[in-house]
């Protein structure tokens, strides 16, 4: 069965945390920036003046499927974490295309960063971006004209982290029920029950069970 695990970091270990943020059409948190422009907000209509990219870096409880068959997620206290650490050490001018290392960008530099406090209230709502409590969401000041382009085309669609997280912790269906009370547990084992039926294996009447409660818990 496919794990989940909550990644974090030790700030004292200048290796580890995100060092940077790079550009790329296809974003694990499936959030996309937008292009800011006067008069609408519109990856086609944009203003050459402000040439800013907005959107998402982190979102807390999203569970990320990874190539290796393991699923991450970020809680809000660790994204918080890695965006107050991201500037202490200087990174908002690191930032490169589809994570290739060979090709750090010029031009490219975080102007504004905050997490979100109030979905609805929140700068990113009046631009309609979808940013849960807790998401870290960042505006990227681009003079660099090849990539604003592409932003403007499409070929580009959101930001995705670089960075170590050597820190995991599994997440247990034991320790997810402890949250739960009574009215919610059998609420809960009827699912089980009713997914168990459904599923071709336990394991992935489990899984589904877990992916749930990981959803409602943010």
């Amino acid at each position: 069965m496919n794990k989940i695990v909550d990644l974090d970091f030790d700030e004292m270990d200048m290796e580890s945390g995100v060092f940077a943020i790079s550009v790329v059409n296809d974003p694990a948190i499936k959030s996309d920036f937008i292009a800011l422009s006067t008069d609408r907000v519109n990856m086609a209509a944009v203003d050459d003046n402000k040439m800013l990219l907005m959107g998402a870096v982190l979102i807390p409880g999203l569970v990320i499927p990874r190539a290796n068959g393991t699923k991450i997620r970020f809680s809000k206290e660790v994204i918080r974490k890695a965006s107050e650490v991201f500037f202490k050490r200087g990174y908002q001018q690191e930032s490169t295309l589809e994570h290739g290392q060979e090709t750090k960008l010029s031009g490219m530099t975080v102007v504004e960063s905050w997490i979100v406090e109030d979905a609805d209230k929140d700068k990113s709502a009046l631009y309609g971006i979808d940013a849960p409590v807790g998401s870290w969401v960042v505006s990227m000041k681009c003079d660099n004209d090849e990539i604003y382009k592409m932003a403007k085309e499409g070929t580009i669609n959101g930001f995705s982290i670089e960075g170590i997280f050597p820190d995991r912790t599994e997440v247990s269906l034991s320790s997810m029920v402890e949250k739960y009370d009574a009215n919610e547990l059998e609420a809960l084992s009827n699912m089980i029950e009713l997914a168990s039926e459904l599923a071709d294996t336990k394991e992935e009447a489990l899984q589904f069970i877990k992916e749930l409660m990981l959803f409602n818990e943010h």
